[in-house]
């Protein structure tokens, strides 16, 4: 990575925080440490309100008002990720919860990733649009759901985020 890509050493260093919380919150040796899923959970959360509210639609006014080609498939993913983040945590879960993630980074990180993307449309005003990011809020975490529609799988998140109606950013 150079130094002319800012946004994608800072993001990746926010998924290494965000894997290494997920790590130890799966090797609690009684289950799942709730205190660090929970960071987890709200970095988490932080981060892809982040790319949401930020990097997306900065990315798409420096294209003229034109989305990124994978932002449709970012929404989806972000969508079944966060649904993941609603029922009490439990080892399976964070292993869908990894394996989601592990996929994911990899449209985001990379030469032609979406960091990469968001370098070059937007290195003429990456110093705002760091501190934009560094001052981001943390997210207000709702208590956990286990109820009747809460997924637990990928597979199942991903299948309800693909269905709802896509929103026009």
């Amino acid at each position: 990575m150079s130094s002319s890509s800012p946004i994608t050493a800072f993001m990746t260093a926010d998924h290494e925080r965000l894997d290494a919380l997920l790590r130890s919150a799966g090797a609690h040796p009684e289950g799942v440490s709730l205190p660090l899923f929970e960071a987890f959970r709200g970095g988490l959360l932080r981060h892809i309100g982040m790319e949401e509210k930020l990097l997306l639609p900065a990315a798409r006014k420096a294209r003229g008002g034109e989305s990124l080609a994978i932002a449709a498939r970012l929404r989806i993913e972000h969508s079944a990720i966060a649904s993941l983040l609603v029922p009490t945590p439990t080892p399976m879960l964070l292993r869908e919860l990894t394996e989601l993630l592990t996929h994911h980074n990899l449209l985001e990180e990379g030469e032609h990733a979406m960091y990469a993307e968001c370098d070059a449309l937007l290195a003429p005003e990456v110093d705002a649009i760091l501190a934009r990011l560094r001052a981001a809020p943390a997210v207000p975490l709702a208590p956990h759901f286990d109820g009747d529609g809460t997924h637990r799988t990928a597979r199942e998140a991903l299948s309800a985020a693909a269905q709802k109606k896509p929103r026009r950013r």
